[in-house]
């Protein structure tokens, strides 16, 4: 892991624009595309493109989830930032539009926690409401808990990547450093959310169990 976070800030200096400009006024020479990447840097960027778009797709079915159940709660603040952000969040994000969602995720999920302590009494409206986010934020598990084996197969990449290969994986990057924290976050909002849904009578999605199943099995 120390290693790869080493690889992550790497990455992310390579990303300066004096060093791309450098890139792209250097000679052409027989034999250094293989060296440098030629066609397996592109790959291995097309694989970190598919990553970040994954993580986008999991993140706002997390923010949509959030939007709803703060709705449900009274929590008008929050629905609107979670909601705003992922209708803003897209899927070419840099890693400031990326640590921006994740930190909505962060805040919005932390709120809604405490609400659902309070143990509050939700009327039916506010019911169907919140079961409408659980099915998002089952969603969402069901998304990560399928990327656990891509980003440990971008997180080898990382490591094995040639410097010119490093400038077109950032957001990858960061992908890979921040999954676990947000995987294992995510499971213990998704048990706090169901548990809740029970106690108040609200519909919890049939897929819920294997959901929350799998994604406290991810294994990274």
């Amino acid at each position: 892991m120390k290693k790869l976070f080493t690889t992550v800030a790497v990455a992310a200096a390579m990303a300066s624009p004096a060093l791309t400009q450098a890139q792209f006024s250097m000679p052409s020479i027989p034999g250094v595309g293989k060296l440098m990447g030629g066609s397996g840097s592109a790959d291995v960027a097309g694989q970190g493109d598919a990553l970040v778009r994954s993580y986008v797709g999991a993140s706002k079915e997390v923010l949509s989830a959030n939007a709803k159940m703060a709705t449900a709660l009274g929590l008008k603040e929050q629905a609107a930032s979670a909601a705003s952000t992922a209708d803003s969040l897209g899927d070419g994000a840099t890693i400031g539009a990326l640590g921006d969602g994740n930190k909505v995720v962060s805040d919005t999920s932390g709120a809604i926690a405490e609400s659902m302590a309070k143990k509050p009494v939700l009327d039916a409206a506010s019911k169907a409401t919140f079961a409408e986010g659980l099915v998002h934020l089952v969603n969402g598990s069901v998304k990560y808990a399928g990327m656990g084996k891509d980003v440990s197969v971008m997180g080898k990449s990382l490591q094995s990547a040639n410097p010119v290969q490093l400038t077109k994986l950032t957001s990858a990057a960061w992908v890979v450093s921040k999954f676990p924290g947000s995987a294992s976050d995510l499971f213990s909002t998704v048990q706090t959310a169901i548990a809740f849904a029970r106690a108040n009578d609200i519909e919890v999605p049939a897929n819920a169990a294997d959901a929350t199943a799998a994604l406290g099995t991810l294994k990274l």
